[in-house]
């Protein structure tokens, strides 16, 4: 008989050994990392509601067009700087009236030469930042144009991938004022349309501006590696929050990833679209862009910091047909665009959504607690002489 209630006891131990066996199975297949194409549930208790008009005016040699804009501040004073490649210049428009607008040109070539500029960051009241054409190189100059050094960004390898890392036009620059650190978006500087090419770390700092000792740090999640390839992922967006977080947005991807450079921990957060959740990325990747993939896929895109209100504001757009009923192609303009509002705490609270055909998204930054975006749509530009933007102000629900 005990030797019966033995092997009872013996089979039980072995079946509840079995049982939680499966159940960790079971755990671990619902932990899929594959992408979820629906929109997660979240709880609305912000929305953003048009303030005023924001009109810039520009001269003759200036576009109501860049593919590169930024607010800083100069000595206190609230500035819209303004990528012109027509002229190779930054224009500077004046948010108050207390300064004037300046330009600064920029010699492709020479002693002072930066090449095409792309973009740039303010390092200090009288030092800027360049990104050119000339990819593998950053550049600071004062405000005059004249060029006071020269960083390589192909010094230092990016890890388990040993490609050229370099800049990639039209992605934000950010440097940390309080630590002087640099940080540059890393891209690999070969063919870029198979799974895993883009994946390992994703950016480059140079502290102190010494391209001697930088290295590369945010690892991208390994999960994602059979996704990140194709032209597509060059759309991603990031920026500096608080001079503490690295925040990255794909555009693929549902949540956004923020890298704390105190502890140099990674984590994710939902911060995807209300009609839409994950962007199946392109399945058949192809070399040069493809409106007619991108039109019909639903994508995110931009991402900004709201400082006096400590709000994220999160860019999303749904696919469309590419051909629309009159017949004519659409581009990425003509998607439907809609504001995802991001707090402190990293949570979604809020999404609005935009006119269609109405709002150039490409142009955006925030000032003085609202969001600013242009109006400048080229299916229905208001003004080819001044750049116009509608503030919009966050309120609780």
């Amino acid at each position: 008989m005990e030797r019966f209630s033995g092997y009872l006891e013996n089979k039980n131990r072995t079946l509840m050994l079995f049982g939680l066996i499966l159940m960790a199975l079971g755990n671990s297949c619902t932990k899929d990392q594959s992408l979820n194409p629906l929109p997660r549930d979240y709880t609305a208790r912000m929305t953003l509601l048009p303030s005023d008009t924001l009109r810039i005016p520009i001269g003759y040699r200036s576009n109501v067009y860049s593919k590169y804009i930024k607010k800083c501040e100069i000595n206190g004073v609230p500035f819209l700087g303004v990528v012109n490649e027509n002229t190779n210049e930054l224009e500077f428009y004046s948010l108050t009236k207390r300064k004037e607008d300046f330009k600064i040109p920029f010699q492709a070539e020479g002693p002072n030469g930066v090449g095409s500029i792309r973009g740039f960051e303010l390092i200090s009241d009288s030092t800027l930042l360049i990104g050119s054409s000339l990819r593998i190189r950053l550049y600071v100059t004062d405000l005059e144009g004249n060029l006071q050094k020269t960083l390589k960004t192909d010094i230092i390898e990016r890890k388990g991938l040993p490609f050229v890392q370099l800049y990639y036009t039209y992605q934000p620059l950010m440097f940390n004022r309080k630590k002087n650190d640099l940080f540059v978006l890393a891209r690999a500087d070969t063919d870029v349309n198979f799974p895993g090419k883009w994946t390992g770390t994703v950016f480059l700092k140079i502290p102190e501006l010494d391209d001697e000792s930088a290295r590369h740090i945010f690892e991208l999640p390994s999960h994602l590696g059979k996704y990140v390839h194709g032209a597509y992922f060059t759309h991603s967006s990031h920026l500096l929050m608080d001079d503490r977080y690295l925040v990255l947005a794909i555009p693929f991807y549902n949540d956004i990833l923020i890298y704390d450079l105190e502890t140099e921990e990674l984590i994710e957060k939902p911060a995807g679209s209300k009609h839409f959740g994950d962007a199946l990325p392109w399945d058949n990747a192809v070399s040069g862009m493809s409106e007619s993939f991108y039109v019909p896929s639903n994508s995110y895109r931009e991402i900004a910091y709201d400082k006096e209100n400590q709000l994220l504001y999160r860019l999303a757009y749904q696919g469309v047909d590419y051909i629309g009923p009159d017949g004519q192609r659409r581009n990425w303009d003509n998607k439907p665009p809609s504001v995802i509002i991001i707090n402190s705490d990293f949570e979604k609270v809020g999404e609005v959504d935009l006119p269609v055909n109405t709002i150039y998204t490409r142009m955006y930054f925030t000032h003085d607690g609202k969001l600013y975006l242009s109006l400048n749509h080229p299916d229905n530009n208001p003004s080819e002489d001044q750049m116009v933007f509608v503030g919009f102000k966050p309120e609780e629900l």
